[in-house]
């Protein structure tokens, strides 16, 4: 059964709005397809792992003196971006709008603003590390022994943060926003929906998930109840961005 927005706007009385906001935000005006949602949940998760075996090939992706990592973040964030159109793609295409997987008309009105924010942040963020590596001495060895995803030198730390611009809205978009609307959108109760989401979510971070299931599993859990409980998507892009952001802070490991 299809859900009319205009019948049930007329028939709630103006004091129990809040009861309309909550009912039409998982009720999207139709089912989305089983189509799109396994080519999203599957297709994706599936693409980055194939695309994660480059961490197991780095001499084929490290051109020159570039830093492996640089060409690897590089390519993940063009691949999140493209992710990003094609669900918005998906969303529209079938009849829903970006209000109905919680981006409200003024979110998404200001969006280029919005972007333009992470970029400051961003870029205060990175100056402001820059300034403490610089009054700073480190031991080479233990710079040397770092995990590749600590950012340890001034190329790796903007492309992190050019990676993680959209692995935060990409990540939250499709697995919190699309997975869990989707899932309601076909009957299923939203709290299953948030652990049906996040186990696409465990994969979607290649080969790294073989490894740390529980923790990507616990983490997508998380996102998906903070999802469903805020009604919004961006408080779980911005702890997203923080999250990533914490391994700007692994060089100081290395610190004399």
């Amino acid at each position: 059964m299809l859900h009319n927005k205009r019948f049930i706007s007329t028939t709630i009385a103006p004091e129990n709005s809040g009861l309309l906001n909550d009912y039409l935000h998982f009720h999207p005006p139709s089912p989305m397809p089983i189509r799109w949602i396994l080519a999203i949940l599957i297709g994706f998760p599936l693409l980055f792992f194939v695309w994660s075996q480059a961490l197991l090939h780095r001499d084929i992706f490290t051109i020159g003196d570039i830093d492996f990592f640089v060409t690897f973040w590089l390519g993940t964030g063009l691949i999140y971006a493209a992710k990003i159109a094609f669900v918005v793609w998906v969303v529209k295409t079938n009849g829903w709008t970006l209000a109905d997987i919680g981006i409200s008309a003024k979110v998404e009105s200001n969006l280029g603003r919005a972007t333009i924010g992470y970029l400051v942040l961003a870029l205060v963020v990175f100056f402001a590390i820059e300034f403490a590596v610089s009054q700073m001495t480190f031991d080479p060895e233990k710079l040397a022994a770092l995990p590749g995803l600590y950012a340890e030198t001034t190329q790796k730390r903007l492309f992190l943060l050019f990676m993680a611009f959209f692995a935060g809205v990409s990540e939250e978009l499709t697995y919190r926003a699309f997975a869990i609307t989707a899932f309601v959108s076909r009957g299923i109760n939203r709290w299953l929906a948030i652990v049906m989401a996040a186990i696409p979510f465990v994969f979607q971070h290649g080969l790294k998930s073989l490894d740390q299931f529980w923790w990507f599993f616990i983490n997508g859990l998380i996102f998906g109840v903070i999802f469903v409980v805020s009604k919004r998507l961006w408080p779980g892009v911005i702890l997203h961005w923080l999250i990533i952001w914490t391994a700007l802070l692994g060089v100081f490991s290395a610190a004399v």
